[in-house]
């Protein structure tokens, strides 16, 4: 009966050990295959994320393309304040073209470094009101017959208007007489904030008034 016992013990341990390595590759096998898993939807992912990577790189290159110097957008842009200041370039030349005698106007001179409103108006009727930089305003207000080139920098107003500023003592008035072969033919000095009715403050000359 012992000797049965003595002989069993070998063939046990053996077992053992074959069941220990059948259970140890089974959990191998199990962690490999859990690997490629893990390690296929990592490249899944990747793909993935490469792939929209890539579409927003397109899509960033074709936005440069469009936006970015020398695109389409910004020659559109240069374009457009090009002929704006075109524009008004133009308009300041055939301002300027035409210095008739036979009209009257004042432009508006703003000293220092600052600019300062100007509004000119007569009772609730208002014919201007901004800001004026610093130096000659390139309006003219025609107080005396209408220039044969009119532009957006021209307004005609009447002799009697009132002129009020934000700025008093900043502020000069600019007279082209009618009439007259020299210009300015006077300049006055805004030292109020308002000047009422401009003829008779100034003894300007108009025809038929």
């Amino acid at each position: 009966m012992r000797r049965k016992k003595e002989s069993i013990w070998p063939f046990l341990i053996v077992l053992s050990i074959v069941l220990i390595f059948v259970i140890t590759v089974f959990f191998a096998f199990g962690n490999f295959f859990r690997y490629r898993k893990i390690l296929n939807d990592y490249n899944a992912l990747k793909n993935y994320v490469n792939k929209k990577l890539e579409s927003y790189e397109v899509k960033i290159k074709d936005l440069e393309s469009k936006l970015g110097p020398n695109s389409i957008v910004d020659k559109y842009i240069l374009s457009v304040n090009y002929l704006r200041n075109f524009g008004a370039d133009l308009e300041q030349v055939l301002n300027n073209i035409y210095d008739e005698p036979g009209t009257g106007y004042f432009m508006v001179f703003v000293v220092g470094q600052e600019s300062s409103w100007v509004t000119v108006k007569r009772g609730k009727k208002t014919y201007f009101s901004r800001e004026l930089l610093p130096g000659l305003s390139k309006y003219k207000f025609y107080y005396f017959k209408e220039p044969r080139i009119k532009t957006d920098y021209d307004i005609v107003v009447t002799p009697d208007v009132d002129i009020v500023v934000g700025k008093a003592g900043k502020v000069y008035l600019l007279f082209y007489g009618v009439g007259s072969s020299y210009h300015p033919t006077k300049v006055v000095h805004i030292t109020d904030m308002t000047v009422s009715n401009l003829k008779k403050t100034y003894n300007l000359y108009v025809p038929g008034r």
